[in-house]
């Protein structure tokens, strides 16, 4: 598995058995990582000008930035009220990243067919491991089973679902966490604290995440949401993963919800694996467009990643001729999405397709 870094991190990582409140900037690590470098350029959207040409859009759907909505330690209570606040705001996708191990007993777990409710209402359950990193349980192994364990559990009682992110727990036990060990078992992961992360600096295997709190904050605006649509700010068009464990005050006004659901026209508001692997396989991915006449363009679409685990569709913009008001799309001779949009007078495609799956034929 190819992912931008694997090298170990000893992160301090808060958790809570209720709302996180304050936003702080992140601990110092043991062994901080080498400095983050740029590996490509950040640029607002871009449109090809000749008709036939073709590039890969920085996110789904060609949206300027994405948010990723994710909730730890399973709070099985609350999930109605995070499933109302969805259908209120817009339908944004919610990931849960569970404890397994808290599944069918106590401790607010929940029952393996809620979680199954929750899938099948749109939204995600990834792994937040085992038992949370609590050694003292007696069939405790070692971090490689804490990691493994879940993820078994989870594809073992939610049919045809897959676990590919995990959440690394925080706590007393915290420095147990190993992203090289992460890496061998999930395609991304998760810590519980940070800041926001420019786009072209992401880890994928140690992604960051931000508090509500942090919203329209003075005091927080290192991670302040509103930046990601900023193109002055170092942060423009990253990805935003808000972390919640308790909701809070239930009755208390959501800015942040209002906000995320005010600038659907710009924001892609995904779950935390479509998001991970949109922008591992973006990075990864080589587009050459084979064939562009009035009546045909084609184009390939390959990258350098394990096809088992990265197959989320790219969105692919291509300049279709002036006048051209419909298309059809197909790979490998398979219909796929494709919708027409307009820039400047021009028509363009915006077509659906995944990486290694064949060639994509474009048809007015």
């Amino acid at each position: 598995m190819k992912i931008a870094s694997l090298i170990p991190i000893l992160a301090a990582a808060l958790i809570c058995s209720g709302p996180i409140l304050a936003q702080t900037e992140p601990a110092p690590a043991a062994t901080p990582k080498p400095k983050p470098v740029s590996r490509f350029k950040v640029t607002d959207l871009t449109w090809p000008a000749k008709p036939g040409e073709a590039e890969i859009c920085m996110w789904k759907n060609d949206k300027i930035a994405p948010v990723s909505f994710t909730v730890d330690d399973n709070w099985a209570s609350e999930v109605p009220w995070w499933l109302e606040q969805s259908a209120k705001y817009g339908n944004f996708p919610i990931t849960w990243f569970i404890i397994t191990k808290k599944v069918g007993g106590r401790s607010n777990g929940g029952t393996w067919e809620l979680w199954n409710e929750v899938l099948a209402k749109g939204h995600d359950v990834q792994s937040h491991t085992h038992t949370h990193l609590h050694t003292e349980e007696p069939d405790w192994q070692n971090i490689d089973w804490e990691y493994t364990e879940s993820k078994k559990l989870i594809e073992a009682n939610m049919p045809g679902h897959r676990a590919r992110m995990l959440a690394y727990p925080g706590g007393a036990n915290s420095k147990l966490n190993d992203e090289t060990v992460a890496a061998k078992h999930y395609a991304g992961a998760r810590w519980a604290t940070g800041t926001l992360v420019p786009p072209d600096t992401v880890d994928y295997i140690g992604v960051r995440a931000i508090t509500e709190s942090s919203f329209d904050n003075p005091k927080a605006s290192w991670a302040d949401p509103k930046r990601i649509l900023d193109p002055n700010d170092k942060v423009f068009r990253a990805w935003c993963v808000p972390i919640y464990h308790g909701a809070g005050d239930k009755t208390a006004e959501r800015p942040f919800f209002q906000w995320t659901a005010d600038n659907q026209g710009v924001l892609w508001l995904g779950s935390f694996c479509d998001v991970s692997l949109y922008g591992q396989e973006r990075e990864a991915a080589t587009l050459k467009v084979t064939e562009n006449t009035a009546s045909k363009i084609a184009f390939d679409l390959t990258d350098t990643l394990n096809d088992t685990d990265f197959d989320y569709p790219l969105t692919i913009k291509v300049r279709l001729p002036n006048g051209q008001k419909t298309v059809k799309a197909q790979q490998a001779g398979k219909p796929v999405e494709a919708v027409v949009v307009e820039h400047g007078g021009a028509p363009f495609a915006l077509v659906q397709a995944v990486p290694d799956r064949g060639t994509v034929t474009l048809t007015p």
